[in-house]
């Protein structure tokens, strides 16, 4: 499961831990050393989406090789505003030739989702949506339909371990992007653990 970090630059990369890129951070593709298939870009919508500083990270990045998504602004908690932003914002992400991430909400259902115009599932809603049922129900049909899932918000062992185990691709976390060279090195310890628990067979 790759951990895709944003801010935390100086920390060394690996095939386990990219860059996950958000808007007003200042951040250039020649300071970041972005390996291709290893980060992605977020809206910044979680602290308040702001048009112009999405697009100017775009353009920012454009020529940048192998972005695995861009993450299509949403409203948090609100599956239904967020589908409404789709049409446009997810046009946008295409017309520059990057692949755009659906991002799942409160209050979303299977049948309502866009599933044949977009590669990613991105898993985002509040912290009650993330630790419920729904999210791990629609992880486990993403995937099934060949999506790459992506579980935003994972900060602890616990959210970590739910994310593993129900198959998704790539996380992100605001803990890892604040204390990195302490949390970072957490994933691989939590990874560990959790392949050493004993399963129970129902």
């Amino acid at each position: 499961m790759l951990l895709l970090v944003s801010g935390a630059t100086r920390h060394p990369r690996s095939d386990t831990v990219g860059h996950l890129v958000v808007p007003r951070t200042w951040a250039k593709p020649v300071t970041l050393n972005l390996q291709p298939q290893r980060w992605a870009m977020d809206n910044g919508c979680f602290n308040g989406f702001e048009p112009g500083a999405f697009m100017r990270m775009l353009y920012a990045f454009r020529e940048a090789p192998g972005c695995l998504f861009v993450t299509v602004p949403d409203v948090v908690g609100d599956a239904a505003s967020t589908l409404e932003l789709w049409p446009f914002w997810s046009a946008v992400v295409r017309s520059i030739g990057r692949a755009p991430a659906f991002v799942a909400q409160n209050g979303l259902t299977p049948e309502r989702i866009p599933w044949t115009e977009f590669d990613t599932l991105f898993l985002g809603g509040d912290d009650a949506f993330k630790d419920g049922p729904e999210a791990r129900s629609l992880c486990g049909l993403a995937k099934a339909c060949g999506k790459w899932v992506h579980w935003g918000r994972v900060n602890g062992k616990r959210r970590y371990e739910r994310a593993l185990k129900a198959g998704a691709d790539s996380i992100d976390g605001t803990g890892f992007s604040m204390f990195p060279d302490i949390n970072i090195p957490l994933a691989d310890q939590w990874r560990a653990e959790i392949r050493q628990q004993p399963e129970l067979q129902l």
